[in-house]
């Protein structure tokens, strides 16, 4: 009798940096520290500055598709983990929080939840009730936090974007040097093959 196994593999990430301006060393665009890489492969590049996000604020990604190849097909569950660096050592215990903006809609300003703008900028926390909350990085007392499973969600649509909150006390490291601050969105697939024999 024929059996099956159920397998995940990976699809292509999502890499939000500030793609622009910062986070741009290599084709793929990877950390300036190798220990903080959790890229996989060559990700979707989304437009995302983090470095501007002063304590207690929000700020938002440019829309992206959440498409594997082609058509309209799309994985249902993603993981997201991030790379957050600060301007100081932020408390033991204090918190990065990411929410997601889910859009049927692949027009930046349009079909937006929570009053998100589809765009690279700042957000108000007003809106976050409608968001699907990702997840919370609860940070050490470094300056550098790395957490690869923040949390996993089912994306109800095809686009949307990233909002992520800064409660860690201290300013995210300046704009100039915010080549270690990212988020990955990571989408596993269910594989099913033939077993052997």
């Amino acid at each position: 009798m024929a059996t099956n196994k159920i397998l995940q593999e990976y699809g292509t990430q999502l890499s939000f940096a500030d793609h622009a301006t910062d986070f741009d060393n290599g084709t793929p665009s990877l950390p300036a520290t190798a220990a903080n890489n959790l890229i996989i492969g060559t990700p979707t590049e989304v437009q995302m500055n983090m470095s501007v996000i002063a304590d207690a604020n929000y700020w938002q990604s440019a829309k992206t598709a959440t498409l594997v190849d082609t058509g309209t097909a799309f994985p249902i569950e993603w993981v997201f983990g991030a790379v957050f660096e600060h301007t100081a050592t932020p408390a033991a215990g204090t918190t990065m929080e990411l929410w997601w903006n889910s859009s049927p809609n692949s027009t930046a300003a349009s079909g937006n939840s929570g009053g998100a703008s589809g765009t690279d900028l700042a957000y108000t926390a007003a809106g976050t009730d409608q968001l699907i909350l990702i997840g919370t990085m609860t940070l050490r007392n470094t300056t550098t936090n790395i957490d690869a499973n923040i949390g996993t969600i089912v994306m109800p649509y095809i686009y949307g974007s990233l909002v992520v909150q800064n409660n860690s006390g201290v300013a995210m490291v300046a704009d100039a040097d915010a080549d270690n601050i990212y988020v990955v969105a990571t989408p596993r697939i269910i594989h099913i093959q033939a077993a052997a024999g």
